[in-house]
C-alpha cells in the first residue's frame, strides 16, 4: 500500500455540491489532505460566496485547520498547460487538470469539457456521483444516506445525470 494517496484536485462544482448539500465533512474525512484547492477554485468559490452562496465558507474552515490543503504554485509547465487549458475550460477547472497531470493526481470534477480533458492526458478522473457511490461502498455513508445528499444536491442546482445512487450500487 503507497504511503501517501494521490492529490486530488477538486473542482469548484465539486465541492460546491457536498458544501451546498451539508456533507463537505464527508470530503474532508474521506480525502482529508490529499485534496487539494487551487488558487483558482478558491477564487471561484469566493465569487459564489458574494453571489450569496454562504454555505461555500465551508470549504475556508478545514483549509486554515490544515485538515485540506491548498495546491502549491504552479511552476512553470502547469502554468503553460493551463492556459492552454483555459481555450476550454473555466480558471478553476484548468487549475485541476494542469497540476493533476503534472503531479500524477486526480481530477474530481462533473464538468464533461474538463473530464474529456482528463481522458485525453490519462488522468484519472472522479465526480459527485462516484464519490457518493465510492462513499457507499466503504461503508462511511448507506444508499439511503447518499440518495438523500444527492436530493440536497440536486434541489441545491446540480444537474445530476442519475437521481438515486441506490441504484448504481
Amino acid at each position: 500500500m503507497p504511503d501517501r494517496l494521490p492529490d486530488r484536485f477538486f473542482d469548484t462544482v465539486t465541492l460546491s455540491n457536498f458544501a451546498l448539500s451539508g456533507a463537505f465533512d464527508l470530503l474532508v474525512d474521506r480525502y482529508g489532505r490529499s485534496l487539494r484547492v487551487t488558487e483558482q477554485v478558491r477564487a471561484e468559490l469566493a465569487a459564489g460566496r458574494i453571489r450569496g452562496y454562504a454555505e461555500l465558507k465551508v470549504v475556508e474552515q478545514p483549509l486554515a485547520a490544515g485538515s485540506i490543503l491548498p495546491a502549491d504554485a504552479m511552476t512553470t509547465p502547469e502554468s503553460e498547460l493551463f492556459v492552454d487549458l483555459l481555450r476550454n475550460l473555466s480558471s478553476g477547472e484548468a487549475s485541476c487538470v494542469a497540476l493533476a497531470r503534472h503531479r500524477t493526481g486526480i481530477v474530481a470534477t462533473d464538468d464533461r469539457a474538463a473530464r474529456d480533458s482528463c481522458a485525453e492526458r490519462q488522468i484519472p478522473v472522479t465526480g459527485t456521483i462516484g464519490i457518493l457511490k465510492a462513499l457507499c461502498t466503504d461503508k462511511n455513508i448507506t444508499s439511503e444516506e447518499a440518495d438523500a445528499i444527492l436530493a440536497r444536491m440536486v434541489d441545491a442546482g446540480f444537474f445530476s445525470p442519475v437521481r438515486r445512487v441506490s441504484d448504481l450500487l
